[in-house]
């Protein structure tokens, strides 16, 4: 996804170039067209990307709270029946 981020942003950059080689107004509008598009996907992607590290940071905060209750765990021995034998 990171590359994909990347990839955008040089998309960007040569369409800015683009613009501003532009000979028309017409050319320079097409490409701050495609400049806001190309921003706009890149903001999707970037937004994505943070909310899937989020949904991982709070996995791993849940797994991390398990683990520990499970080591604050305390054992026990408790009688919960006896048995006696006898021999006739």
């Amino acid at each position: 996804m990171e590359q994909e981020i990347k990839d955008l942003d040089k998309q960007i950059k040569e369409m800015r170039r683009a613009a501003t080689a532009a000979p028309g107004l017409e050319e320079k509008l097409k490409c701050q067209k495609e400049i806001k598009a190309l921003e706009k996907k890149r903001s999707d992607k970037r937004r994505a990307m943070f909310d899937a590290q989020d949904n991982i940071d709070q996995h791993r905060e849940r797994l991390i709270e398990e683990i520990e209750a499970k080591l604050t765990q305390e054992t026990g021995r408790h009688l919960l029946f006896s048995l006696r034998w006898r021999l006739i």
